[in-house]
């Protein structure tokens, strides 16, 4: 396995890391180029490695979108996830979400930290798994003005798989 990829969407996601910080926003132009750049990539590995990294992206961007209608992740967030989805390919999409989603819980922490809004970021929480421990209960979308520079979560995820792929075989997940 190239570290091509890897530089890739972690290029990609320092500058969205800015914009993120910034703005709260992903410009769309971050993921659209991460995409062009991990499908020539996995274009010149052959066509399994493309049809893997298109199929990565599609099921992420697909995916993606239930949590982008609950409000629990922005757009830009989710392009920019399949875009790197895209660039890894199907058999290490997995993995980088679960990594992502690691990351991007610690971030939730601290940031509520940081800013005061721990017990509404919790009682959030609450309201969006009740569906899950109690059937019948309506899940409810965060009420709290918290707003996670995500892009930090996705390269943080990279950063683990990365690791877990090439340094430390106890972090390799699938």
């Amino acid at each position: 396995m190239s570290y091509v990829p890897y530089v890739g969407v972690l290029a990609a996601c320092a500058i969205a890391i800015v914009t993120d910080l910034r703005a709260r926003k992903i410009p769309n132009a971050i993921p659209i180029a991460l995409g062009i750049f991990a499908l020539t990539v996995n274009a010149f590995m052959g066509w399994p490695a493309f049809f893997s990294g298109l199929a990565a992206g599609a099921i992420v961007l697909l995916l993606g979108m239930v949590p982008f209608a609950m409000g629990w992740l922005g757009g830009g967030d989710v392009k920019l996830l399949a875009a790197a989805a895209c660039a890894l390919g199907l058999s290490r999409t997995l993995p980088l979400v679960l990594f992502t989603a690691l990351a991007g819980g610690v971030l939730a922490i601290v940031m509520a930290v940081i800013s005061g809004q721990t017990q509404g970021v919790f009682a959030g929480v609450r309201r969006m798994v009740a569906p899950w421990l109690y059937p019948g209960v309506a899940s409810a979308g965060p009420t709290t003005s918290l707003r996670l520079p995500y892009a930090i979560a996705i390269a943080s995820g990279v950063v683990l798989l990365l690791i877990g792929d090439r340094f430390v075989p106890a972090l390799r997940v699938v």
